[in-house]
Protein backbone atom coordinates (compact mmCIF):
# COMPACT_ATOMS: atom_id res chain seq x y z
CA UNK A 1 0.00 0.00 0.00
CA UNK A 2 2.69 2.32 1.00
CA UNK A 3 4.53 2.04 -2.18
CA UNK A 4 0.90 2.63 -4.45
CA UNK A 5 0.50 5.79 -2.33
CA UNK A 6 4.37 7.03 -3.47
CA UNK A 7 3.30 6.39 -6.99
CA UNK A 8 0.38 8.21 -6.26
CA UNK A 9 1.78 11.16 -4.70
CA UNK A 10 4.90 11.05 -7.64
CA UNK A 11 2.77 11.12 -10.46
CA UNK A 12 0.62 14.12 -8.99
CA UNK A 13 3.98 16.18 -8.66
CA UNK A 14 4.52 15.15 -11.94
CA UNK A 15 2.09 17.15 -13.30
CA UNK A 16 1.95 20.22 -11.12
CA UNK A 17 5.31 21.61 -9.93
CA UNK A 18 8.26 19.09 -10.72
CA UNK A 19 7.08 19.87 -14.65
CA UNK A 20 7.40 23.78 -14.15
CA UNK A 21 11.02 23.11 -12.60
CA UNK A 22 11.79 20.54 -15.51
CA UNK A 23 10.53 23.17 -18.05
CA UNK A 24 12.92 25.80 -16.44
CA UNK A 25 15.91 23.88 -16.48
CA UNK A 26 15.60 23.08 -20.18
CA UNK A 27 14.92 26.14 -21.26
CA UNK A 28 17.98 27.65 -19.26
CA UNK A 29 20.26 24.38 -18.82
CA UNK A 30 22.20 25.75 -16.52
CA UNK A 31 22.12 25.31 -12.35
CA UNK A 32 23.75 27.78 -10.38
CA UNK A 33 25.35 25.94 -7.09
CA UNK A 34 25.76 28.26 -4.02
CA UNK A 35 27.98 27.87 -1.17
CA UNK A 36 26.71 30.51 1.52
CA UNK A 37 26.71 31.32 5.10
CA UNK A 38 25.45 34.64 4.90
CA UNK A 39 22.02 35.54 4.67
CA UNK A 40 22.56 39.11 3.16
CA UNK A 41 25.20 37.67 0.57
CA UNK A 42 23.26 34.98 -0.62
CA UNK A 43 20.32 37.00 -1.17
CA UNK A 44 22.44 39.82 -3.26
CA UNK A 45 23.75 36.87 -4.96
CA UNK A 46 20.82 35.13 -6.41
CA UNK A 47 19.08 38.28 -6.97
CA UNK A 48 22.23 38.65 -9.49
CA UNK A 49 22.05 35.30 -10.82
CA UNK A 50 18.37 36.03 -11.87
CA UNK A 51 19.15 39.43 -13.30
CA UNK A 52 21.66 37.81 -15.77
CA UNK A 53 18.97 35.15 -17.15
CA UNK A 54 19.31 32.33 -14.39
CA UNK A 55 16.22 32.51 -12.23
CA UNK A 56 16.70 28.53 -11.07
CA UNK A 57 19.87 28.32 -8.33
CA UNK A 58 20.37 25.44 -5.80
CA UNK A 59 21.55 26.62 -2.46
CA UNK A 60 23.70 23.63 -0.70
CA UNK A 61 23.04 22.67 3.02
CA UNK A 62 26.94 22.45 3.47
CA UNK A 63 27.57 25.60 5.66
CA UNK A 64 26.12 26.31 9.83
CA UNK A 65 23.90 28.58 8.93
CA UNK A 66 22.59 26.80 5.51
CA UNK A 67 19.08 26.29 6.07
CA UNK A 68 18.33 29.92 7.64
CA UNK A 69 20.04 31.26 4.31
CA UNK A 70 17.48 29.20 2.51
CA UNK A 71 14.55 30.78 3.89
CA UNK A 72 15.92 34.16 3.72
CA UNK A 73 16.73 33.31 0.07
CA UNK A 74 13.28 31.77 -0.72
CA UNK A 75 11.26 34.82 1.32
CA UNK A 76 13.63 37.63 -0.76
CA UNK A 77 13.48 36.19 -4.41
CA UNK A 78 9.98 34.92 -5.01
CA UNK A 79 10.35 35.00 -8.48
CA UNK A 80 13.50 32.82 -8.37
CA UNK A 81 12.95 29.14 -8.59
CA UNK A 82 15.26 28.21 -5.49
CA UNK A 83 15.95 24.89 -4.35
CA UNK A 84 18.54 23.26 -1.75
CA UNK A 85 21.02 20.45 -2.32
CA UNK A 86 23.31 18.25 -0.22
CA UNK A 87 20.17 16.89 1.17
CA UNK A 88 21.32 13.28 3.09
CA UNK A 89 18.07 12.94 6.26
CA UNK A 90 14.36 12.57 5.58
CA UNK A 91 14.81 15.32 8.37
CA UNK A 92 16.59 17.75 5.86
CA UNK A 93 13.75 17.13 3.69
CA UNK A 94 11.82 17.68 5.49
CA UNK A 95 13.07 20.98 6.43
CA UNK A 96 13.86 22.10 3.22
CA UNK A 97 10.06 21.71 2.44
CA UNK A 98 9.08 23.85 5.57
CA UNK A 99 10.87 26.84 4.40
CA UNK A 100 9.05 27.06 1.21
CA UNK A 101 12.55 25.81 -1.25
CA UNK A 102 11.04 25.14 -4.97
CA UNK A 103 12.76 21.41 -5.04
CA UNK A 104 15.47 19.30 -3.24
CA UNK A 105 18.39 17.54 -4.71
CA UNK A 106 20.77 15.36 -3.08
CA UNK A 107 23.82 14.07 -4.06
CA UNK A 108 23.11 10.47 -3.62
CA UNK A 109 20.40 7.93 -2.61
CA UNK A 110 19.45 5.56 -0.04
CA UNK A 111 15.98 3.45 0.78
CA UNK A 112 14.99 5.68 3.15
CA UNK A 113 15.58 9.07 1.80
CA UNK A 114 13.98 7.34 -1.41
CA UNK A 115 11.14 6.35 0.42
CA UNK A 116 10.65 9.42 2.14
CA UNK A 117 11.33 11.84 -0.87
CA UNK A 118 8.80 9.76 -3.07
CA UNK A 119 5.86 10.33 -0.04
CA UNK A 120 6.34 13.93 -0.06
CA UNK A 121 5.21 17.02 -2.36
CA UNK A 122 8.35 18.19 -2.54
CA UNK A 123 9.90 18.05 -6.05
CA UNK A 124 12.97 16.07 -5.63
CA UNK A 125 15.99 14.96 -7.84
CA UNK A 126 18.17 12.00 -6.29
CA UNK A 127 22.11 11.81 -6.89
CA UNK A 128 22.78 8.80 -8.96
CA UNK A 129 26.20 7.20 -9.54
CA UNK A 130 25.53 4.40 -11.48
CA UNK A 131 22.91 1.97 -12.49
CA UNK A 132 21.72 0.55 -9.39
CA UNK A 133 21.55 4.09 -7.92
CA UNK A 134 19.52 4.64 -10.95
CA UNK A 135 17.33 1.47 -10.62
CA UNK A 136 17.01 2.62 -6.85
CA UNK A 137 15.49 5.85 -8.33
CA UNK A 138 13.53 4.60 -10.55
CA UNK A 139 11.85 2.42 -8.60
CA UNK A 140 10.37 5.21 -6.03
CA UNK A 141 9.16 7.14 -9.45
CA UNK A 142 12.05 9.26 -9.56
CA UNK A 143 13.41 9.73 -13.54
CA UNK A 144 15.21 13.18 -13.51
CA UNK A 145 18.21 12.30 -11.39
CA UNK A 146 21.59 14.42 -10.60
CA UNK A 147 24.57 12.36 -11.55
CA UNK A 148 27.34 13.15 -9.09
CA UNK A 149 30.24 13.41 -9.15
CA UNK A 150 29.92 13.23 -12.76
CA UNK A 151 33.70 13.91 -13.96
CA UNK A 152 34.64 11.00 -11.79
CA UNK A 153 31.64 8.72 -12.77
CA UNK A 154 31.79 9.28 -17.04
CA UNK A 155 29.80 12.06 -17.38
CA UNK A 156 28.31 11.93 -20.50
CA UNK A 157 29.85 8.39 -21.20
CA UNK A 158 27.80 7.38 -18.24
CA UNK A 159 24.71 9.58 -19.43
CA UNK A 160 24.51 7.85 -22.82
CA UNK A 161 25.48 3.82 -21.62
CA UNK A 162 22.51 4.37 -18.72
CA UNK A 163 20.19 5.79 -21.44
CA UNK A 164 20.14 2.19 -22.99
CA UNK A 165 18.41 0.48 -20.14
CA UNK A 166 17.04 3.90 -18.79
CA UNK A 167 15.50 5.88 -22.03
CA UNK A 168 13.19 7.77 -20.28
CA UNK A 169 15.72 9.21 -17.11
CA UNK A 170 17.08 12.66 -17.50
CA UNK A 171 20.32 13.74 -16.04
CA UNK A 172 21.34 16.80 -14.34
CA UNK A 173 25.04 16.15 -14.41
CA UNK A 174 27.23 18.30 -11.53
CA UNK A 175 31.16 17.93 -10.51
CA UNK A 176 34.12 19.14 -12.33
CA UNK A 177 31.40 20.86 -14.80
CA UNK A 178 33.20 23.89 -15.83
CA UNK A 179 32.05 26.85 -18.39
CA UNK A 180 33.90 25.77 -21.20
CA UNK A 181 32.72 22.24 -20.87
CA UNK A 182 29.11 22.62 -20.61
CA UNK A 183 28.21 23.35 -24.38
CA UNK A 184 30.01 19.99 -25.34
CA UNK A 185 27.76 18.12 -22.23
CA UNK A 186 25.08 19.53 -23.25
CA UNK A 187 24.84 17.85 -26.58
CA UNK A 188 24.20 14.49 -24.73
CA UNK A 189 20.33 14.36 -25.48
CA UNK A 190 19.88 12.60 -22.72
CA UNK A 191 21.48 15.52 -20.33
CA UNK A 192 18.68 17.63 -18.92
CA UNK A 193 21.05 20.34 -17.38
CA UNK A 194 24.64 21.20 -15.60
CA UNK A 195 25.07 22.62 -12.48
CA UNK A 196 28.22 23.90 -10.67
CA UNK A 197 29.78 27.11 -9.14
CA UNK A 198 31.76 28.53 -10.91
CA UNK A 199 29.53 31.54 -11.45
CA UNK A 200 29.16 31.96 -7.89
CA UNK A 201 32.95 31.44 -6.95
CA UNK A 202 33.36 32.59 -2.99
CA UNK A 203 36.03 35.05 -3.43
CA UNK A 204 33.81 37.15 -5.39
CA UNK A 205 30.73 36.67 -2.82
CA UNK A 206 33.18 37.70 -0.22
CA UNK A 207 34.45 40.71 -2.32
CA UNK A 208 30.71 41.64 -3.28
CA UNK A 209 31.70 41.79 -6.97
CA UNK A 210 28.15 40.93 -8.20
CA UNK A 211 28.87 42.93 -11.36
CA UNK A 212 31.68 39.98 -12.08
CA UNK A 213 29.36 37.22 -10.91
CA UNK A 214 26.75 38.72 -13.41
CA UNK A 215 29.23 38.74 -16.05
CA UNK A 216 29.98 34.74 -15.55
CA UNK A 217 26.15 33.81 -15.09
CA UNK A 218 25.22 35.89 -18.81
CA UNK A 219 28.40 33.57 -19.75
CA UNK A 220 27.00 30.57 -18.59
CA UNK A 221 23.62 31.38 -19.87
CA UNK A 222 25.04 31.98 -22.89
CA UNK A 223 26.86 28.92 -23.16
CA UNK A 224 23.87 26.69 -21.86
CA UNK A 225 22.34 27.85 -24.70
CA UNK A 226 24.84 27.65 -27.03
CA UNK A 227 23.26 24.67 -29.11
CA UNK A 228 19.90 25.31 -28.79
Amino acid sequence: MKTMTSQLIQQAKSTTALDLIIQQLQQVRVLPILVADDEQQAITCVATLAEYGLRAVEITLRTPNAMKVLAAVVKACPDVCVGAGTILTPQQLQTVQDTGAAFGISPGITPTLARAAADSSLPYFPGVGGASDLMLAVEHGFNVVKLFPSDLVGSTKMAKALGGPFPDVRFCLTGGVSLESTPQLLLQSNVLCVGGSWMCPAGLIEAGDWNAIGQLAAAALRAGQKNS
